[in-house]
């Protein structure tokens, strides 16, 4: 299979929008970890309710936006570049990695979010918060993960071609 490659400014374009999404991704991913710990440990209910509601906007206007930037750029310049899609393990690992830290935030978080919410706003203390703090700890460990592999590029190559 021939290679598409990407012209020079177009590789340094991408590179620079990946990293920026990525670097965006992993900022909101602590952010959000942040505002968990906080409602959590908070007995004051609009402290909980505005976390929340943070929390849920914050999941659709960043966390996928820049998600779904971050895959986008990667496996363009996974395609365009010597490094292929999965050419390289650290490749292969960190697009599945991706791709797990974009989707399962989204069925677990999003939905935990919108009851912890709404049991915020009905006065209750104790709310079903604990599978949002749970998909908060690992959308940070996953993204860190994924953070330092593109900075080490372990393992060599996986014998694929793309």
């Amino acid at each position: 299979m021939s290679e598409m490659r990407l012209s020079r400014d177009n590789r340094r374009w991408l590179l620079t929008t990946h990293i920026g999404a990525s670097v965006g991704w992993l900022g909101v991913a602590y952010a959000m970890l942040i505002m968990t710990i906080t409602a959590e440990g908070s007995t004051d209910l609009a402290t909980r309710q505005g976390a929340y509601a943070l929390m849920s906007t914050l999941d659709l206007a960043a966390v996928l936006p820049l998600g779904l930037l971050a895959l986008a750029t990667g496996v363009i310049l996974g395609v365009g570049t010597h490094w292929g899609l999965v050419k390289h393990w650290w490749v292969a690992v960190k697009l599945f990695l991706n791709l797990a830290a974009l989707v399962i935030p989204m069925l677990t978080r999003h939905p935990a979010l919108a009851d912890a919410l709404a049991a915020a706003r009905s006065g209750l203390l104790v709310d079903p918060a604990r599978q949002v703090l749970d998909a908060s700890i690992a959308s940070v460990v996953v993204l860190t993960a994924a953070t330092v592999l593109s900075v080490y590029k372990p393992w060599g190559r996986t014998g694929a071609r793309i």
